[in-house]
């Protein structure tokens, strides 16, 4: 089997002056993730390694450097779905764990399949996870958007739009896995969970025909089960390109008028990925070609 990965880092209104610092976080998690694949790891490791390096760079939404809710604080959510066993592992409303999306690889490996809040994270610190203090996940920049968003509230838009980011991978064995992480809408009511966790919604993974991760208004994206949506048109014989294309298009001409982006990668290594918003920051690479990355 080829290996394969390609990863995202949120679609959205990015600032000119952070398109580079996106481009660069997105390809320094493919490298960690392809690193992996090459040396025979899984796609659940390559997957897991890959979101954890968007969560610890300050200038994704997910993990550190997340958007505020609306009382100031951090609030985050993250996936992981085996498409061999179609099992998944989801948790949301993390307020002092340091890396999502390991948490939501434990919790697939263990009893449950989604945790959130206090219990989610009691399981973490029964695991060994890394806790944080809230305080830890906010960096300048967002805690200066939420002040100004504080003291206009009639502004709708004071935040850059960006959104969840995640990873697919395949492995030598051929199994495909998907993963995403995020810390939600900025000024989001607490206690609010978007599509991320949501399997079908945010992420779906089949090892057999392939699997697609979203990004954007998780409340359109969720109404939509985007994600399943984007395997079903695989499942139809459409190439991953195509399908990428009209599930957007879909989102987009739906009812709530949806704005954001998905990735997909099928079992034989071909990628798809559109998005509706200015950008959305992407790298990829599939085993015999060159790496490709853009925004």
């Amino acid at each position: 089997m080829s290996i394969a990965i390609i990863v995202h880092g949120g679609a959205g209104n990015i600032p000119d002056e952070e398109i580079d610092l996106y481009i660069a976080g997105c390809r320094a998690a493919l490298a960690a993730g392809w690193s992996l694949l090459q040396s025979g790891a899984s796609a659940l490791d390559a997957c897991e390694a890959a979101v954890r390096i968007m969560e610890d760079d300050p200038i994704f939404d997910a993990g550190t450097g997340s958007v505020l809710t609306s009382l100031g604080t951090v609030e985050l959510d993250a996936a992981v779905m085996d498409g061999r066993t179609l099992r998944y592992g989801s948790v949301a409303n993390l307020r002092h764990v340091r890396n999502p999306i390991s948490l939501a690889r434990r919790v697939l490996e263990g009893p449950a399949t989604f945790l959130a809040g206090a219990g989610a994270e009691e399981f973490a610190t029964r695991h060994g996870l890394e806790r944080c203090e809230n305080s830890a996940l906010i960096v300048p920049r967002e805690y200066a958007l939420w002040q100004r968003r504080r003291a206009q509230p009639q502004t709708a838009a004071l935040d850059h739009g960006h959104d969840t980011v995640g990873a697919i991978a395949i492995d030598a064995a051929g199994n495909l896995v998907a993963a995403n992480s995020t810390g939600g809408t900025f000024f989001k009511l607490p206690g609010r969970i978007g599509d991320t966790p949501l399997v079908g919604c945010g992420l779906y993974a089949d090892a057999r025909v392939g699997g697609a991760v979203c990004t954007g208004w998780g409340e359109a994206i969720t109404r939509l089960a985007l994600a399943r949506r984007a395997v079903e048109l695989l499942e139809r014989g459409m190439e991953p390109q195509a399908a990428a294309d009209l599930a957007i298009h879909t989102l987009a001409n739906s009812a709530n008028d949806g704005q954001g982006g998905c990735i997909i990668l099928s079992p034989d290594g071909r990628i798809g990925f559109a998005r509706n918003t200015p950008y959305m920051a992407y790298a990829a690479c599939v085993e015999g070609s060159d790496p490709i990355w853009g925004c």
